[in-house]
């Protein structure tokens, strides 16, 4: 059923959006590779300016990585605290994690069809440009 528009959210509402916003891995411990996913769609939603209300741990992790496009890439680069770009610079160095990236960006080609490559490419777009300006990344 919709509400009326006019009526507000009550606090626990507006506080379990903000959490969602904030962390929207946090129900999750060791998701599956469709929750995975599902969290990478997610992010990849979201306006660029909305991805730094992520918390900043969220950037070490494999699922949320796997959603960014260069635009949030961008906007982080010119925009988020020096310890948002820290835990980037860290996810690029863990090959494990990066595995899981590409596995995740595999699978959400895959859903697109058997030669689809966007998501893999994105997210090679997206280490490409941070690895281009990585100087932004270390200041």
């Amino acid at each position: 059923m919709l509400r009326n528009m006019k009526e507000e959210l009550s606090i626990e509402e507006e506080m379990k959006i903000e959490q969602d916003l904030r962390e929207p891995f946090g129900d999750y411990i060791a998701p599956s590779l469709s929750v995975k996913k599902k969290i990478a769609h997610s992010i990849l939603s979201r306006e660029e300016k909305t991805v730094l209300l992520l918390d900043k741990y969220g950037f070490t992790i494999d699922f949320i990585f796997a959603g960014l496009t260069e635009k949030h890439i961008e906007y982080i680069t010119k925009n988020a605290p020096k310890d948002y770009k820290d835990n980037i610079l860290k996810l690029l160095q863990d090959q494990e994690t990066l595995k899981g990236v590409f596995e995740i960006a595999r699978a959400m080609d895959g859903d697109l069809g058997r030669e689809a490559m966007q998501n893999q490419d994105r997210v090679g777009n997206v280490i490409q440009y941070i690895k281009d300006n990585r100087i932004a990344f270390e200041f």
